[in-house]
Formats: structure tokens, C-alpha cells, sequence
């Protein structure tokens, strides 16, 4: 089993999963949800099955991958620009909408970044469902990530280097998988177009607009608070770690994690530049 550690950045084993309070694997008591979801969940296996009016669930697209990279602005640009797909508007786990979720859809969409920990849970419950799943794992420079920070704690950097250190070691044991698509913030705020082809592509889906002109179709219910807004994509924010104001951090990144450099060659990135 591996554990995040400082050995390097190679993994040929499942890591271990991270602890509770990171990863998230159980959801939380919610009433009366929690109490009702054994009938939505025999609702939703009878209608994937024929026995019950609805729409079969056919295909469901996960975003997941490391917080702080482009998985909600992802999530936006597909709600927005690809046809006929069930949407939820904010961050859903994928189990749970997959075997208990409204079956409106034949293909359905969530994003939830922590998800990255349960890829093989994933993919094993469509298997047995008949279904197919793809996932979209984001990743974006370790160094926005960890100078990165969220609406909900303004005043603090979002993940620490011992929690990154998780989601890389999935995010690395998963990259390779056949049902997966790595996806770089960088390319998709440089090229939107770019990656919405290869997504279509992979996941076989159907375009209604394109990612390039997002903003006119934005989904009325759709949850901005983790994007400050909107704005049309654009590639100023690539190489904001760089800067005087995250300098004690920086520092602090490379005291913690000594061989972030291999960790940046592996990714695709380099001291100085981002990934092609």
C-alpha cells in the first residue's frame, strides 16, 4: 500500500484512501434524505431497467481531480454548450446521483473533485448497471493549486501540502485508466474549443454551443460562488503563484514537498513555464 510521502512521485499500487475528513467517501446524515434513499434508489433501478416509466440511465460524466483546478468552470462549459445532459448545478457525488438520482437523462453529469478517490467504486457500479462512465480528471499547476483560495475561507490557501499530496497519488493512479480523460486548466482556459472536441470526442456527446461562447448560455440555477463570477475564459490567472504576494508560501511549498520538481516534470510542468 502506499501512504503520501516524500519518496517521489510514482505510484504502481491503489494508494491508500485519505482520511475521513479529506476524502469524504461517506456522505453526512441529512433527514430526511438519508432516510429516503433506499426507495430512490429502487425507484432508479427499475427505471434503468425497463419496470418503471422514466429514462434509463445510459451514461454519466464525472469531474473530478484536484480542487482548485477548472472542475467548476468545466462543469459550467458543459452545462452550458453540450445537448441533452442532466445537470445538477453544483458539486454532486457520483454514486449517489448514479444509483439514486432522477432518471430525466439518459446521460447525466456531476463534478465533485474528492471523487477522484473513488474512480474504481465508480466505474464498478456502472459495470453492474449496464452502464458506461467517463470521467474527466482535472489537474492544473500544484503551484496555483496550493497558492489557491476559496470563497468559503477567503483568508486562508484552500489545501495543504499534505492533503495535495492525496489527490496526487490518485490523481496519478488514475490518469492512465481507459475510461479516463486528463484535462489541464491551462489548455482549457488557453483553447476552450480544443478540449470541448476532445471531450465530445471521448464521451461521445453532442455540442449545442461552444465553450468559446459559454457566457450566453449560462444555466439560470447554475452555483458562480466558487468562480468569483463570471468572466469569459482567459489564461491571466496561469501563472499567478508567481508573485510577490505568495512568496512565504512558496517557500513553505518547497520546504514541504522537496521533490516538487520531479512532481512538476511528471505533470507536464516546468519551473518556469506551463504544460503545452
Amino acid at each position: 500500500m502506499n501512504r503520501p510521502t516524500n519518496d517521489g512521485p510514482w505510484i504502481n499500487s491503489r494508494p491508500d484512501f485519505p482520511p475521513e475528513p479529506l476524502a469524504r467517501r461517506r456522505p453526512t446524515f441529512q433527514f430526511p434524505k438519508t432516510l429516503l434513499q433506499p426507495a430512490f434508489r429502487w425507484i432508479a433501478r427499475q427505471k434503468d431497467q425497463g419496470r418503471l416509466h422514466g429514462i434509463p440511465l445510459r451514461k454519466q460524466i464525472v469531474i473530478c481531480g484536484f480542487p482548485r483546478s477548472g472542475t467548476t468552470l468545466l462543469q459550467l462549459l458543459i452545462e452550458s454548450c453540450i445537448r441533452d445532459i442532466g445537470s445538477f448545478g453544483k458539486e454532486r457525488r457520483a454514486l449517489e446521483m448514479a444509483a439514486c438520482g432522477p432518471r430525466t437523462h439518459a446521460t447525466i453529469l456531476t463534478k465533485r473533485p474528492k471523487d477522484v478517490f473513488l474512480i474504481p467504486e465508480i466505474a464498478d457500479w456502472h459495470r453492474q448497471n449496464g452502464s458506461r462512465v467517463c470521467f474527466l480528471l482535472m489537474h492544473r499547476d500544484p503551484r496555483s493549486v496550493l497558492t489557491s483560495k476559496h470563497f468559503s475561507a477567503p483568508s486562508q490557501y484552500y489545501l495543504s501540502c499534505h492533503d495535495w499530496l492525496h489527490f496526487y497519488q490518485h490523481w496519478n493512479w488514475s490518469r492512465s485508466r481507459a475510461d479516463v480523460l486528463p484535462v489541464s486548466y491551462e489548455m482549457l482556459v488557453r483553447s476552450p474549443q480544443t478540449i470541448q472536441t476532445l471531450i465530445c470526442q471521448f464521451a461521445e456527446l453532442d455540442t449545442a454551443g461552444s465553450f468559446d461562447d459559454y457566457l450566453a448560455h449560462v444555466p439560470r440555477d447554475f452555483d458562480l460562488r466558487a468562480l468569483n463570477g463570471l468572466r469569459p475564459t482567459e489564461t491571466s490567472r496561469i501563472n499567478a503563484w508567481n508573485s510577490a504576494d505568495h512568496s512565504a508560501r512558496l517557500t513553505q511549498i518547497h520546504n514541504e514537498l522537496p521533490h516538487l520538481s520531479a512532481i512538476l516534470a511528471d505533470m507536464g510542468y516546468g519551473p518556469d513555464q506551463v504544460a503545452a
